[in-house]
């Protein structure tokens, strides 16, 4: 009984798929039943791990083996890399997560959601030890660590290292708990896009100190052929009769003068020394005895095979990409049919199964397809261009690898998810900030309408973004012994304004020098009477529980002089210093609206009260206080008292209240308040 052995290239799906072609070609010649070792890199070992897994389903009838393939041509069907490259921002979380120590991090990496998907789909959770003893599967990756090939089988991993000649030679490790998934993900994890695969003492099943751990990654980039494990398994007494290598590799492309960016440059490079490395692989055992390649580059002439495709659709199949990205129908049944004909075509020629009858029958396809025959270009049905010339065209296009084309996949959730972020991004979020901006438009507008009609509101949002003490210049005071007699006979009180700023004021700090300043600005609105008989000079009085008051004038107009009472005067029954300010309104006619403004700063101890007091009848008071964000008031009251405190306090009746939901603005307004009275609010922090 001949004893067979065969090598299964890398190049992802295509050589998957390739090689699929070629067993199916074991199987109808029955000499798939005498392969007894199995070397497979990359997309090699993805079949060949589901090949010896279900071995009986492979040799059986032919109902068998369509059920066995047809797994793995779904999986080639199911767009691997690309639903990898959608979970893997959902995987930055988890990983940060992980650098917290909160999950294991080596479970959120491209090459464990591989691991995942290869355990779902083909192996399940099955370690190297439950591989069938015949064939022997030997599965190649390169160990970065050491720089050198490791050989993944039933009894362990074998790690070669560099002898001191330059030879290698191979150390056994009992690592029989390994899983299937993992070491397939470990052989076919492509430098670039699949981080290397770590290998544990734990994930082996061996003792700590029997394993140090180390990383693996893409068998191709030592041997892409494979043939390095039977090399080996000569070295160590194994015979073969002949060594089958079934080689999907990809022809070199030339590229055109076109510059080659950064990323570019990189994979241009790698693609350079993989071909090489296949070059070199190919060199050294294409002499050696016992090995039989079939290359996905050999072409069949109808003349040869009059059921194989025409050469125009084999010369696209050989450049069909070799990533793990969703394969069509067609390139499926193109890369299956020619990895059968071209296996019939060198087995023949090179009578590698002796005198054993090989089938005639047209090559096998894995999908059922009701598409005319691709063997001629002559007489297929009515005029246009042939099947052949269809699926050629259809498959040069196979050569190029897509990104944004399959970045989305209606039928994987994830894409959903960034539909829906980026309808967030790019039209609800803007949407949003359109209508806020239009809406921040008319609120402006609302605003300035507002404020033209109150100047009390404009003063309030110019203050705002202002500090009134920037620039602050004081006005003289002058000093006098006597107050002066105040009448208001013959005079209206319009409107009385005043604005507290708390901004700048720190009641709680040790020092004087640290608790800065209370701002506070009166704007008084007033006509003189025609029933007025006075000079024209009018003199407000501010009583004040502190000594030390500074002023400004805002404007020149009307001129004012300010003045202070040496000795400090009693006012209802409480020492208070005095302040006069004294207008000159001799040019304003009778009956005029005239505004007169002050703005006062003061070193004011703590206290959480700000009370404006009705010296005249006024037709409107409004008091408006700011406080600063990081103390802002908790709660507030407005009360009333007389001026003599003779009565209990009570609850002012306010026009309005202004409450600000962050506790910088408080405003309220009295309309028609009673002479002789104090309105005042009080508030609280927290």
């Amino acid at each position: 009984m001949p004893k067979l052995g065969l090598a299964l290239s890398g190049g992802g799906f295509r050589a998957t798929l390739y090689h699929l072609g070629v067993v199916r070609f074991l199987k109808d010649s029955g000499a798939l039943q005498d392969v007894t070792d199995i070397a497979s890199v990359s997309g090699g070992s993805i079949l060949a791990a589901h090949l010896v897994l279900n071995w009986d389903r492979y040799n059986g009838d032919d109902a068998s083996f369509a059920a066995a393939s047809n797994e793995v041509v779904k999986f080639a069907q199911f767009d691997l890399r690309n639903r990898i490259v959608r979970r893997l921002p959902l995987q930055f979380p988890l990983r940060l997560l992980a650098k917290l120590r909160f999950l294991n991090g080596r479970n959120h990496t491209p090459d464990a959601i591989l691991e995942q998907y290869y355990k779902k789909y083909l192996y399940g959770d099955r370690c190297l030890y439950e591989l069938p003893s015949s064939p022997t599967l030997h599965m190649l990756a390169t160990n970065v660590s050491t720089g050198a090939l490791s050989v993944f089988n039933r009894n362990g991993l074998y790690v070669q290292h560099r002898g001191d000649g330059g030879g290698q030679s191979p150390e056994p490790i009992p690592g029989q708990m390994a899983t299937i998934a993992r070491v397939v993900a470990a052989s076919s994890a492509f430098p670039g896009f699949f981080p290397p695969v770590e290998m544990t003492a734990a994930d082996l099943g061996v003792r700590d100190g029997q394993f140090p751990t180390e990383y693996f990654t893409d068998g191709g980039v030592f041997d892409n052929l494979g043939l390095r494990a039977f090399l080996w398994l000569k070295q160590q007494g194994s015979h073969f009769d002949q060594v089958l290598v079934s080689d999907a590799g990809k022809p070199f492309q030339i590229l055109s003068d076109a510059a080659l960016g950064v990323f570019g440059q990189s994979v241009r490079a790698t693609d350079i020394l993989w071909d090489r490395v296949w070059q070199l692989e190919r060199e050294n055992f294409s002499q050696e005895k016992g090995f039989v390649f079939l290359p996905i580059t050999e072409s069949v002439e109808l003349s040869e095979d009059s059921s194989a495709q025409h050469p125009v659709v084999q010369a696209e199949v050989q450049s069909i990409r070799t990533d793990l990205d969703r394969f069509s129908e067609l390139e499926i049944n193109s890369l299956a049919q020619h990895g059968y004909e071209v296996a019939r075509k060198l087995c023949r020629q090179n009578k590698v199964l002796g005198e054993r009858p090989l089938p005639d029958s047209p090559p096998w396809t894995p999908i059922s397809t009701t598409e005319p025959s691709a063997k001629t270009t002559e007489g297929d049905g009515p005029p246009g261009p042939a099947a052949s010339t269809r699926w050629s065209r259809q498959l040069r296009g196979s050569s190029q690898r897509r990104v944004w084309s399959t970045l989305l996949d209606w039928h994987d959730w994830p894409s959903y998810l960034y539909l829906t972020l980026a309808f967030v991004l790019f039209f609800y979020l803007p949407l949003q900030v359109y209508q806020l901006h239009q809406k921040s438009v008319e609120q402006e507008g609302i605003i300035q309408s507002i404020t033209k009609g109150d100047a009390d509101v404009a003063q309030i949002l110019q203050l705002a973004a202002s500090d009134p003490l920037s620039d602050w210049t004081s006005e003289e005071v002058q000093e006098k012994s006597q107050p002066t007699e105040v009448s208001f006979e013959g005079i209206e009180l319009l409107s009385h304004s005043r604005i507290y700023d708390l901004r700048g004021w720190y009641p709680d700090a040790e020092s004087k020098g640290q608790r800065g300043h209370v701002y506070i600005r009166d704007s008084i609105t007033l006509q003189l009477l025609t029933s007025y008989e006075g000079d024209g000079r009018v003199t407000l009085q501010v009583p004040s529980r502190i000594e030390e008051l500074q002023f400004r004038q805002p404007h020149a107009d009307p001129p004012c002089v300010i003045s202070r009472v040496s000795e400090p005067v009693e006012v209802y029954g409480q020492q208070r210093t005095i302040y006069e300010l004294e207008y000159d309104l001799s040019q304003v006619p009778a009956e005029e609206p005239v505004t007169i403004e002050v703005e006062v700063i003061g070193d004011y101890p703590k206290s959480v009260r700000a009370p404006l007091l009705t010296h005249a009848k006024t037709d409107l008071i409004s008091v408006w206080m700011l406080f600063p964000p990081d103390r802002p008031y908790r709660t507030y009251s407005l009360v009333s008292y007389p001026v003599d405190r003779s009565e209990s306090p009570r609850v002012m009746h306010n026009r309005y209240a202004i409450d600000h939901p962050y506790g910088s603005l408080i405003g309220w307004s009295v309309v028609n308040p009673d002479e002789g009275r104090v309105y005042e609010c009080r508030w609280t922090y927290d």
